[in-house]
């Protein structure tokens, strides 16, 4: 990934910033979709480009001075902090849809296991042709 260049002002870095915190809420959703459709490559695609915008956030905030007092400074950031809580309440929905989904595949691994052993059963048991007590089908 490329050096992100330093904003003039920290009301631009904050702009930015806000930009790629309001893509991370759109794939956020995205992610959701792709739970609830239990699309695990889309989900997989979806989480690279969270940690891209992610990295592309800190690189941007190493580079920058600390907050300062420039005009609309503290709009912009409580603007970043509103939609942090936003993004986060939707991370913790998605986790715990994402446990759903896990708690739902492990029973259907439990029952297809399940079903193996049984059929390995009946074969052992050595069952043949369906037949009445006296032998005549």
């Amino acid at each position: 990934m490329s050096a992100v260049a330093a904003p003039a002002s920290a009301v631009e870095r904050l702009c930015q910033d806000l930009a790629d915190y309001e893509v991370m809420y759109q794939l956020g959703l995205e992610q959701r979709d792709c739970i609830a459709r239990e699309d695990l490559e889309g989900l997989a695609a979806s989480f690279q480009r969270t940690r891209q915008l992610m990295d592309r956030i800190r690189l941007r905030q190493e580079g920058s001075p600390g907050p300062g007092r420039e005009p609309g400074e503290a709009t912009q950031r409580e603007a970043v902090r509103r939609l942090l809580g936003r993004l986060q309440e939707l991370r913790r929905d998605n986790e715990a849809a994402v446990q759903g989904l896990l708690a739902r595949t492990r029973e259907e691994v439990r029952q297809f296991q399940q079903g193996r052993r049984a059929l390995r059963g009946y074969q052992k048991a050595g069952l043949s042709e369906a037949r009445f007590i006296d032998h005549v089908r």
